[in-house]
């Protein structure tokens, strides 16, 4: 019998050999933390880079807006950022991107708008990943120019063209306005930075405020001459009044009487599902200088994560995958078909124009900013409201805060 076992033994080690279960593929999981509204955008995206990267989870985890900008190291292996840097800072939220940047071939950097690349660093060290641009557009109501007989806004035209342009699409008979000012309280500061005037005495390390800055003024004479005197643009006042709630120029857009607007790319869902018009996008006209503004979302990485590598790939496919409410922070995927695909070529083509144009205000120091805030809301209230001239109501806000 003994022996009979052990001749035995070697099929029954072979057998089991033949069956054994194969070792299974280490796994490794990595928590991003992003808005509640785009937890279904990050779910998906998290979804198709798994299927490529086998072995690797990604588990998303929304946040209301100030949880998120409040989010403490370790609390997340990487998270959406938006500025100001500051705070995350402070904590020592974010991990210093460069020695990975310096890694990619080709270089990702050089493949970064400027303006979005510059508005995350700080010291010389990139502290989050730009992956979208929300840039500030010219929109127009299609039907209203056709109306009219006006031809559409190019990408190339002036404030002269702007004025000319709102005057022709002017009807007093009809309430229909050639444009909406003041929709947002930062809008004014499009044509003041086109003039070449400041709110600071340096915008890139700021001190004290300037808000009595002689080219500031002008922009803001010429402004408000938009609503007093030329009458192309309502009051706040005659906004309400004329589109009857606290809207007010918004439900004169959605209803077709405002033919043109400034808004930021991620606005145009105003019109997509409220507007029973045809409407179109340009860059805005500029005067000194051609600039917009743009809002920037990133993605930083905390220092503590335990897993750099995979938490750096998912990092830079998101650069490659744009939520359709931006546009694209990397240039070569803002030229490309896909984006073109998703927001139309009309949209594409002045969004790809305006990040050529773009500029991010600075928001730091928080106390000087906040100090703007305050000072600049007085000021636009009492011109707006015509308490005073532009100059005086400027004037009077410096005088303010000195």
């Amino acid at each position: 019998m003994l022996v009979g076992f052990v001749a035995l033994a070697p099929i029954l080690l072979l057998s089991g050999c033949g069956r054994a279960t194969p070792t299974p593929t280490p796994t490794s999981s990595i928590t991003f933390a992003c808005l509640d509204d785009d937890l279904g955008y990050y779910e998906d995206m998290a979804q198709t880079f798994e299927a490529s990267h086998p072995g690797l989870t990604i588990q998303v985890v929304p946040r209301r807006s100030t949880a998120l900008a409040g989010i403490a190291a370790g609390e997340a292996d990487a998270f959406v950022v938006s500025l100001p840097l500051g705070p995350l800072l402070s904590r020592g939220a974010l991990l210093g991107l460069n020695s990975l940047l310096a890694s990619t071939n080709p270089p990702l950097q050089a493949d970064l708008y400027p303006f979005a690349r510059d508005a995350l660093t700080r010291d010389g060290q990139m502290w989050a990943l730009p992956v979208g641009v929300d840039p500030v557009l010219m929109f127009y109501n299609k039907s209203l120019f056709a109306a009219r007989g006006i031809p559409l806004p190019s990408g190339d035209w002036t404030w002269d063209d702007f004025v000319r342009t709102a005057q022709e699409l002017r009807d007093r008979q009809a309430g229909v306005y050639g444009y909406a000012a003041a929709l947002w309280r930062q809008e004014p500061w499009l044509f003041i930075l086109q003039h070449g005037g400041r709110m600071f005495d340096d915008w890139q390390h700021p001190s004290r405020l300037a808000l009595d800055d002689p080219q500031t003024a002008e922009a803001m004479e010429w402004y408000a001459s938009l609503i007093f005197r030329l009458d192309v643009a309502p009051s706040p006042q005659e906004a309400r009044q004329a589109f009857g709630n606290q809207q007010g120029a918004y439900s004169g857009i959605l209803a077709g009487k405002v033919a043109m607007w400034a808004g930021y790319l991620s606005s145009r869902t105003l019109q997509e599902t409220g507007a029973s018009f045809q409407w179109g996008a340009t860059t805005l006209p500029r005067d000194q200088h051609a600039l917009t503004l743009a809002n920037v979302e990133a993605v930083g990485i905390s220092p503590q994560t335990r897993h750099l590598q995979e938490t750096w790939a998912w990092v830079t496919f998101l650069s490659t995958q744009v939520p359709s409410r931006l546009a694209p922070a990397r240039r070569s995927v803002a030229m490309s078909p896909a984006f073109e695909q998703k927001v139309g070529a009309e949209v594409a083509g002045a969004a790809r124009k305006a990040m050529e144009q773009a500029w991010v205000v600075p928001q730091e120091p928080a106390a000087l900013y906040r100090q703007l805030e305050s000072a600049w809301a007085q000021a636009l209230d009492d011109i707006l409201n015509a308490r005073w001239s532009p100059t005086e109501a400027l004037r009077q806000a410096q005088q303010r805060v000195k």
